[in-house]
């Protein structure tokens, strides 16, 4: 380097423009010049390349710290994929909502319910005659499949060894048998029918059906992908049945075309429709086939068919109970008597005033032409108009004798006449008489029916739908004409009963004791105090009401079932008839025997009977009162 500088000095290089360094080094150049190159440093010797780097102490601290800050990041990098993954799955669902109910997805749903004269364009009610197809020919269906799983299933003789010869083929066409047979529920078709059967021409609210129509389409959904195989079982058990039975074949083949016909009514008539339904009552386009319709429907992995195994729940045999599920039973009966809600002392009284009649005794007294015989004694309709009719004969005077002085009020300055707000109420009774005689004659036709029914199959299977139904709403309407009048009736002694508790100015002879004429001297009420009659009529009210609002005598079945029939009156339906026909032959018998006696032995005898019933009733009447000391309740009874 210090040859080169020396050289440039020389030369005055730095005194030098650009352009007069660039003539000296072109006549550099031009002369054999040559450029030399800066000296490289000198290479390191070959033992100081191979000699050995000292080592050097490091910290463990730093290396740990090191190590946690790349396991840190490591953390922080999967959490945010995971949250990256939640994000982007919680935004897919967003979208899918946004799908199935934009504007289009609604204005489709809307247009395919009206094509299909499920809904109107406009309203989301069902119209009449969607609702009439189903409370027919669907209806008609389901009950077609109960009766063949039934027949197969339910056969003491033959279910065992038929289910055995099916799981030889494939244990799922007994699976699906028992699913194809619980399609039907006879209450929840009650709960979707009714509404059209009281009002026929009258669009249906859809969230009036909307539940018992789920529950349906769910267990028709379940089956949907099976329609094939569900109509295979049916096939395939019928010719099982035939080789058992020995039979015709063409008994067996008419229910064989019964049956697979009535599955394409339900799968290909009805399973659209019910499917929009859904979506017209959600309002979204659901994919029929998703997991966002099962999750709506509930379906669980167990509830698919293929669980069975062969051999499993034969039908026909009784399964034997463990001690772990005798345990549960027990531990369930137990919770159940701990749930039950213990009745008011009102209440409490007035069914033991409903419970003094048995059925014999109340047709006795109120049907002695047996006009209602061919009607059963489980029957609600009946049992209900009974129970009125001991109301009207035995309490009924409470809202109509002038001899309880009932003074009118004033209810927010307007006057109110109590006495003729009974009467208003009491004339209403006459619509439920008229309605009985309505359901009376839809009974006479069912049993004309059912006795003559005709050759065609078809059109008395119809017909005989179509006249229970009509006995089904008629029953309904006789039982809330009652309830409607005993609401009225328990009401209107309400306001009298808290009166005489406070203020005492409506009922001016509450203390008097009540003395009926000689025709009605036999009635119960006869020589009690005003108020002790006033609060008997309430409390039978008030029984009356609770059984047809949420008791026995409440719901869609036109009957008691036996295990209502024996918890409410003791009776085993299978019984009933033989005791009730030999009560009636005692009771002939001592009518007998009583007109066997002379007259003036029957008079002297009814003289000192009348007597003793005063005595009897009187001390019945004493351990009979609803309360220890006084017979108004304290409190609200509500």
């Amino acid at each position: 380097m210090g040859e080169f500088d020396n050289t440039k000095r020389a030369i005055g290089v730095g005194k030098l423009d650009e352009s007069a360094r660039k003539d000296m080094f072109n006549k550099f150049v031009s002369a054999g010049g040559e450029i030399i190159k800066e000296k490289q440093p000198p290479k390191e010797d070959e033992t100081k390349k191979n000699r050995p780097e000292p080592k050097v102490r490091t910290s463990t601290v730093s290396r740990g710290g090191e190590d946690s800050r790349s396991g840190n990041r490591g953390g922080s990098q999967n959490k945010s994929s995971d949250s990256s993954n939640s994000r982007s799955q919680a935004d897919s669902k967003a979208q899918f909502e946004k799908e199935i109910s934009s504007f289009s997805a609604r204005f489709g749903i809307k247009l395919k319910c009206w094509l299909a004269r499920v809904t109107p364009f406009g309203s989301s009610d069902l119209t009449p005659k969607f609702m009439h197809d189903f409370s027919i020919r669907a209806k008609q269906a389901l009950i077609e499949l109960q009766y063949s799983g039934n027949e197969l299933l339910a056969n003491q003789q033959y279910s065992p060894q038929l289910s055995k010869a099916l799981d030889r083929i494939n244990p799922l066409l007994v699976e699906l048998l028992a699913m194809g047979q619980k399609l039907y529920n006879g209450p929840e078709l009650t709960d979707i029918t009714d509404p059209i059967m009281v009002a026929p021409e009258s669009p249906v609210a859809i969230e009036r059906v909307k539940n018992p129509i789920y529950a349906l389409f769910k267990r028709m959904y379940i089956l949907y992908p099976y329609q094939e195989t569900l109509k295979k079982s049916f096939v395939q058990a019928y010719d099982e049945l035939q080789k058992l039975e020995g039979k015709p074949s063409l008994i067996y083949a008419n229910k064989k075309r019964k049956v697979t016909q009535e599955i394409d009514i339900l799968f290909d008539g009805f399973f659209d429709r019910l499917y929009l339904v859904v979506l017209r009552a959600e309002n979204k386009n659901i994919p029929l086939i998703s997991r966002y319709m099962e999750n709506l429907l509930g379906i669980l992995p167990e509830d698919r068919p293929g669980q069975r195994k062969s051999g499993e729940n034969v039908p026909g045999g009784k399964p034997v109970e463990t001690r772990d599920e005798k345990k549960e039973e027990e531990s369930k009966d137990a919770e159940k008597k701990e749930e039950e809600v213990p009745l008011s002392k009102e209440q409490a009284y007035g069914m033991r005033l409903m419970q003094m009649y048995s059925i014999p005794k109340l047709r006795k007294k109120f049907d002695p032409k047996n006009e209602y015989a061919h009607i059963p004694d489980s029957d609600k309709a009946l049992l209900s108009l009974f129970y009125f009719y001991e109301f009207d004969d035995e309490y009924s005077f409470v809202m109509t004798t002038k001899k309880i002085d009932i003074k009118p009020g004033s209810v927010n300055g307007v006057k109110v006449d109590y006495r003729q707000k009974m009467l208003d109420i009491y004339e209403g009774t006459r619509t439920i008489i008229d309605q009985f005689r309505i359901y009376n004659d839809v009974i006479k036709e069912l049993e004309k029916h059912k006795a003559n029914p005709g050759a065609n199959y078809i059109e008395a299977s119809k017909k005989l739908t179509g006249i229970e139904q009509k006995r089904t709403g008629q029953s309904r309407t006789v039982r809330m004409a009652i309830k409607e009048f005993s609401l009225k009736s328990r009401d209107s002694l309400l306001i009298l009963i808290k009166d005489m508790k406070s203020k005492k100015e409506i009922v001016a002879n509450m203390n008097d004791v009540l003395t009926l004429d000689s025709m009605e001297s036999r009635k119960r009420l006869n020589k009690k105090a005003v108020k002790q009659c006033i609060m008997e009529a309430y409390c039978y009210l008030l029984a009356l009401y609770d059984r047809l609002d949420t008791g026995d005598l409440f719901g869609g079945l036109v009957e008691l079932t036996p295990d209502q029939m024996k918890s409410s009156f003791g009776v085993d339906l299978g019984n009933a008839n033989s005791e009730s026909g030999q009560t009636e032959i005692a009771d002939l018998d001592k009518e007998g025997n009583e007109e066997a006696i002379p007259q003036t032995k029957l008079t002297s005898d009814l003289e000192s009977q009348d007597k003793t019933e005063d005595l009897s009733n009187e001390e019945n009447d004493n351990t009979d009162e609803p309360l220890d000391d006084d017979i108004l309740p304290s409190g609200n009874p509500f």
